[in-house]
Formats: structure tokens, C-alpha cells, sequence
């Protein structure tokens, strides 16, 4: 569509440039000057006022061709705001979702560290692990005991003493539960 509008801009900007160099030519030189250099027949009135006509014509074609054009350069340039605006969200979900996989990561690597230190804590008595556990805080403690077997859990639960392993057990049933 563009291509037909550009081609047929063209060629009445050409058309116009011709008849205007013609007349100005026909005007400049005079009527006799012209039918001596080119032996050319006259041109009558009517042909005049025929291609005044078609010249008036195409120059109405043409602005009517700049109002197209005009509409179309308004629509690409909201085009151009939306596809901007598309483009920052784009940016911002980008951030967000490196942002999420950094969080992921992160929480992977306590799982990996929590897996570790279940595996530590398995080789030792209750006597040794009771002063450590008493130093750790509760979400530490929960992370590890996921990654205990079931045989060494009761150590840990009871190096945490009565109370304290009461309170992790009713925030692990109701954080599992919920």
C-alpha cells in the first residue's frame, strides 16, 4: 500500500514538474519562437484549459495523497509509543524474572546447605548436638530436620528440648497442613 502510495506520488510530482516546465517553456518563449524550433502545431485554448484541468486534478490527487500519508505517519508513530511501552514492560518482567531465579537459586543452595548439615548432625550423639541445636534458630532447624532420615529425627527433636520441639512440631504440621 505504501509502495502504491510513494509510485503514485511520484508520478504526479513528475507529471506536475512536466506540464509546469511546458507551460513555463510556452510562456518564456512565446507561441512563434516555439513553432519555429520545433515546427510543433498550435495549441489551442482548449487543449490549454484541458490540461489546466489536469493539472488542477492531480494537484488535488496529491494533496488528497498527502492526507493519507499524513494519517499514516500519526498511526506509525502510536505505533512506535505502544511498541516502546511494550518494550519497557518486557525490561521490567526481565528484571523480575532474573530477580526470581536469583531468589531460586538462593533457596536451593539452603536446601543443599540444609541437606549437608542433616548429614553432619546424623553422625553425631544427642549430647553433641544439643548445645549446637540450642544456638540455631527455628527455621534453621525445620530445614534440617526435612532433610534428617526418619531414624535420626527423635535425636534432633530431643536435642531441642520438650518445649521447643512442641512449638517446631505444631509450626511444621501447620505449615505442611495448611
Amino acid at each position: 500500500m505504501m509502495k502504491i502510495l510513494i509510485g503514485l506520488a511520484a508520478a504526479l510530482l513528475f507529471f506536475v514538474l512536466m506540464v509546469g516546465i511546458f507551460i513555463a517553456v510556452f510562456f518564456f518563449l512565446g507561441e512563434e519562437e516555439m513553432m519555429a524550433e520545433a515546427d510543433l502545431p498550435t495549441i489551442t485554448n482548449a487543449e490549454l484549459q484541458t490540461i489546466i484541468q489536469t493539472r488542477d486534478s492531480l494537484l488535488a490527487e496529491r494533496d488528497s495523497l498527502q492526507l493519507v500519508v499524513g494519517a499514516r505517519d500519526a498511526s506509525v508513530d502510536s505505533l512506535g509509543r505502544l511498541l516502546a511501552l511494550r518494550d519497557a514492560d518486557v525490561k521490567v518482567l526481565d528484571e523480575t524474572v532474573q530477580q526470581k531465579d536469583a531468589e531460586i537459586e538462593a533457596l536451593r543452595q539452603v536446601d543443599v546447605n540444609a541437606q549437608e548439615m542433616a548429614r553432619t548432625f546424623a553422625t553425631m550423639t544427642l549430647d553433641e548436638l544439643t548445645p549446637i541445636v540450642d544456638k540455631l534458630n527455628d527455621q534453621v532447624v525445620l530445614d534440617i530436620y526435612k532433610h534428617t532420615t526418619n531414624k535420626r529425627r527423635k535425636f534432633l527433636l530431643s536435642a531441642l528440648g520438650d518445649d521447643r520441639a512442641a512449638r517446631m512440631t505444631n509450626r511444621l504440621v501447620k505449615k505442611e497442613g495448611s
